[in-house]
């Protein structure tokens, strides 16, 4: 006879949760982007007169946005991604979907096997990464909104260790 077994909790990232924080990063993207171009004009300006300096301003200009266009694309990329937390009496299973690259990417660690869990509480980038003697799952909770301290409840009602790295409690030894 098989035994089906249900998920205890399933959690999907909530589509309209941002980074806190991710409209100040657009804020100061845009502006970055004003500067470098208000500095491009002033190398275009400046050429006639020292072309070294001019090249140089110019250089760093280009590289800042660079630079500005990386941290673009990792804003985007953040917001494409939907993640699919599901935790069972025995395992849990992180899925994560990109809908940007339209990859999906799974990973699952069996309860019993974790020998502790790293919890990092900020709120812009909560998470929670489960060591086991095979794996590192990383699963983040700043998606999840309210429902991360139920991933921590589920975690330490198992009999996960669960350390937050805010406290002055020392890493178990693997």
């Amino acid at each position: 006879m098989v035994a089906l077994v249900k998920p205890a909790i399933r959690l999907e990232s909530d589509p309209r949760v941002k980074r806190v924080g991710s409209e100040v990063m657009w804020v100061a993207i845009v502006i970055g982007y004003m500067f470098m171009a208000l500095w491009l004009c002033v190398a275009v300006c400046t050429v006639v007169y020292n072309v070294y300096w001019s090249v140089m301003i110019a250089g760093a200009s280009i590289a800042f946005s660079f630079f500005l266009g990386m941290m673009a694309q990792t804003l985007l990329r953040d917001a494409k991604r939907l993640y699919v937390l599901e935790l069972t009496d025995s395992e849990a299973v992180l899925t994560v979907h990109d809908s940007a690259s339209k990859r999906r990417a799974t990973q699952m660690v069996l309860l019993d096997d974790i020998t502790f869990a790293e919890y990092y509480p900020y709120r812009d980038c909560s998470s929670v990464i489960l060591h086991t003697d095979y794996a590192n799952m990383e699963v983040p909770l700043w998606p999840l909104a309210s429902h991360a301290q139920d991933v921590l409840d589920f975690l330490d009602g198992r009999g996960v260790n669960v350390v937050n790295v805010q406290s002055d409690v020392p890493f178990p030894a693997r």
